[in-house]
């Protein structure tokens, strides 16, 4: 089982038998989340087609979680594969806050200026609890 199973319990939004969502190691950004494939994978190209069929549907809850709970005006879904030897989206609430020259792509640069693992601790309840209201009204 890969590493990234072993996460502390308080920071996970969500976990079903392909996919967990939490806050990732080292990018706890408030607003910023890991959804990981359970199960060792290193890109799209390996994922299965149960992996790949329910990928969508739980970007769509989970952006819609995350801008519900931190009210951002943007919500961004990210995958290069080249930080974590892991296949995961990163999902990035964008709010007014950031400058436009960090928009984008280029959000990911705010890392380094924004970690705040208590902050974003904070937020995992809320988005937890409106990722299960919206999984709820399917």
């Amino acid at each position: 089982m890969c590493s990234l199973e072993r996460v502390d319990e308080n920071s996970v939004v969500f976990r079903d038998d392909l996919w967990s969502c939490e806050l990732p190691t080292g990018y706890e950004v408030p607003g910023w989340f890991f959804l990981r494939v359970r199960r060792h994978a290193l890109g799209w190209h390996e994922l299965t087609q149960a992996e790949l069929d329910s990928l969508g549907q739980h970007l769509k809850d989970l952006t819609g979680a995350v801008a519900d709970a931190t009210g951002a005006r943007a919500t961004y879904a990210m995958n290069f594969g080249e930080s974590y030897a892991h296949f995961h989206v990163l999902v990035a609430a964008r709010g007014e806050d950031v400058p436009p020259e960090r928009r984008g792509g280029n959000i990911v640069n705010l890392r380094g200026e924004r970690l705040d693992r208590s902050a974003a601790l904070e937020l995992v309840p809320k988005v937890r609890a409106a990722y299960e209201a919206v999984v709820s009204t399917r």
